[in-house]
């Protein structure tokens, strides 16, 4: 019997699961795939800014019909499936003796190891953000920054408030921007609920950087701050944060602006329970090292994939980017690769090739702006439908088609609501 560990359930953690039992049933290999993961259901984080946003939608106690469009619960993923999975946290992990334990006390032991634990954000030990900044990277975020708007509308409908409210936005990466423009186009819609004459929102985006999106094109940057300048958001570029209060934030120059939510969306660090784990491969970084097949350097029987390693691209010489996709991709290397160990007596380990130039970002509404293939920029309502359709291509590699169609009818039918 080869036992399979996977540890987390992210796109590369479920990738890696799902291709590696597809390869498996079909060998004469006796196997006991397992994933752990603290959570019930996979996470399509990708959408949680949808979350935030979604203004309007009847709530119940525990958000549920919210949560139902971004939590993709394990037991529809595994379905027919040879996977086991454990909802559990994670305390040790014995790579001497092959044995991971969870705080219930358990030991697990296994033949073959995967680490796709994640990242967590950072704050770059600027004073107050841990205080006062709201995170913005699970779920539970997403809720509280959907229940704050709630709050707010309610204000002005009651007519306990007239001045617009102000949301602080620190980082201007993908994330902070798709969030900065979906929230622009909610506020629209509650100036005409509550029949307001003015603004009800002011929206600022701050960038350390000299530029939002470092790494896309100055046309493409150029249609993405026009899209959002539309939206009414201010974007402030080269404006490093030297401390954040209870109600404002303070950049580097000493301007100070004050703000009713402020939210932080800037970097990710490696997940600190990997520096607990005794000799642990860990880059200067802090996260994994791993050799050109994803193993960590000095073991042929763990791999680690995700945000949580440390894979240098040779042409850039640049850490490889924490994108959804990219995770996937090493998923899958790390599956086929760990069927080669297993099956074959003389392996031919594939070896990883770094993809991600191909990106999209949501810029509002049924506007996105997709970059592609041979530098193919796509903007507005096109780029928005190929949007949909990666989304709905993933759910279709993880799930029945059913239930792929059924999950993004829903997400579809409450998201669109603010467009």
């Amino acid at each position: 019997m080869v036992r399979i560990l996977i540890l987390g359930g992210g796109f590369g953690g479920i990738r890696c699961a799902l291709d590696l039992e597809k390869k498996l049933v079909k060998s004469r290999v006796e196997f006991e795939i397992t994933l752990i993961d603290r959570k019930g259901y996979h996470l399509f984080n990708a959408s949680i800014y949808e979350i935030a946003s979604a203004y309007g939608i009847k709530r119940d106690l525990f958000a549920i019909e919210l949560k139902k469009t971004v939590c993709i619960p394990y037991a529809d993923i595994f379905e027919g499936k040879k996977i086991n999975f454990i909802d559990a946290e994670i305390t040790d992990v014995n790579l001497v003796t092959k044995k991971v334990t969870t705080r219930g006390g358990h030991n697990l032991d296994y033949d073959y190891l995967v680490f796709g634990i994640g990242g967590e954000t950072t704050d770059f030990n600027i004073p107050g953000i841990r205080e006062y900044a709201h995170k913005f990277k699970t779920l539970e975020d997403a809720l509280f920054i959907n229940q704050k708007l709630d709050e707010l509308s309610v204000q002005f409908t009651e007519g306990n408030r007239t001045e617009p409210f102000s949301f602080l936005i620190c980082g201007g990466g993908f994330t902070g921007i798709e969030l900065a423009a979906e929230l622009g186009c909610c506020t629209k819609v509650i100036k005409e609920k509550c029949r307001l004459r003015g603004r009800c929102s002011n929206i600022t985006l701050f960038e350390a950087g000299q530029k939002i999106l470092s790494m896309v094109t100055e046309k493409e940057r150029n249609i993405i701050k026009k899209r959002l300048t539309k939206l009414g958001i201010i974007i402030m570029e080269n404006s490093p944060i030297e401390e954040v209060g209870t109600n404002f934030i303070k950049l580097k120059n000493g301007y100070k602006l004050e703000g009713d939510l402020i939210i932080w969306t800037a970097g990710i660090k490696p997940n600190r329970f990997l520096s607990q784990i005794v000799s642990l491969s860990i880059s200067p970084s802090g996260r994994i090292a791993v050799d050109d097949k994803l193993r960590m350097t000095g073991f042929e029987n763990i791999f680690a994939i995700g945000d949580n390693i440390e894979f240098i691209d040779s042409k850039t010489q640049r850490s490889v980017p924490a994108m959804a996709y990219v995770a996937v991709d090493q998923g899958k290397i790390a599956a086929g690769n760990i069927f080669e160990l297993i099956e074959k007596k003389l392996p031919k380990l594939k070896q990883y090739k770094p993809f991600y130039s191909i990106w999209i970002v949501s810029a509002g509404g049924k506007y996105a702006v997709a970059h592609l293939i041979n530098g193919l920029t796509v903007k507005g309502f096109w780029g928005w439908l190929i949007k949909e359709i990666v989304d709905i291509r993933y759910f279709m590699s993880i799930l029945p088609i059913h239930k792929a169609f059924k999950l993004y009818w829903e997400e579809f039918t409450i998201f669109v609501k603010n467009d």
